[in-house]
């Protein structure tokens, strides 16, 4: 995700300290971005609640749903770093083509933070409902940031995962890049939500499962093309840790 410099009063809180003192509330929503907002009953929601996680608790819920994973080792920034063995729900998630033939058992982008993979198991039911079979990705963890951006935050703590494209079986792949059609600014979803600018199944597709991924309230960051033009081949899904705010654009 790219930050943008009218986001960065809300961007910066975050931080390990809020997942530790479950008495301390998250920050009060700050940014001037209209729609990053703090909905009713914040703390029911499930990215709030996946955030404020202790990786032991995030790791027991997550063997309770009977997700497929394996345990990487400390990984710089990450919580409690992962990597998926097999489908979710029977959906698979995979890198997108990369130099290595089969990139996802040793590539760090494959990595996630276990509360993010809680976010991708409640996104993984919505893809099923809608008989999504493969989801291809751009990344989830990524070294660039590291160091730089603080810990809890995008893709250098593996909180995040860019979404490429989706794909039903024996039907072709759904690009964000290709089939989204919008306008950076517009709404995405609720009363006033920007109409695709190429009325096309596709896009009708993909603005049904951002929707029903931003009711879910399993990612508190649901970012589309609508938000900037470096999102314009992925959606940016977010569980972040120590604010109140949802920004769904």
């Amino acid at each position: 995700m790219r930050a943008r410099p009218w986001l960065v009063p809300a961007l910066v809180f975050g931080g390990a300290a809020a997942l530790a003192v479950s008495a301390m509330m998250p920050e009060p929503a700050e940014a001037k971005n209209r729609f990053a907002l703090e909905p009713p009953n914040v703390e029911k929601k499930p990215a709030f609640q996946y955030a404020a996680m202790t990786g032991a608790d995030c790791l027991k819920e997550l063997d309770r749903r009977k997700v497929p994973y394996k345990l990487e080792p400390p990984t710089k920034q990450v919580e409690t770093p992962l990597r998926f063995t097999g489908p979710i729900r029977g959906v698979t998630f995979k890198l997108t083509k990369r130099a290595e033939e089969n990139p996802d058992p040793v590539s760090p982008a494959a990595v996630a933070d276990c509360r993010l993979a809680l976010a991708i198991d409640d996104m993984a039911q919505i893809l099923a409902k809608r008989g999504v079979e493969n989801v291809e990705y751009l990344s989830m963890y990524r070294k660039r940031g590291v160091g730089f951006i603080r810990p809890g935050k995008r893709h250098p703590s593996a909180l995040a995962i860019d979404v490429a494209t989706l794909k039903k079986k024996d039907d072709k792949p759904v690009s964000v890049y290709a089939d989204w059609h919008g306008r950076v600014g517009s709404k995405t979803c609720g009363d006033g939500a920007a109409k695709p600018t190429k009325d096309t199944p596709g896009a009708a597709f993909l603005r049904g499962v951002v929707c029903d991924i931003a009711d879910k309230g399993s990612f508190n960051l649901v970012l589309t093309p609508h938000y900037d033009w470096g999102h314009r081949d992925h959606f940016h899904l977010e569980v972040r840790t120590g604010i109140r705010w949802f920004l769904i654009q």
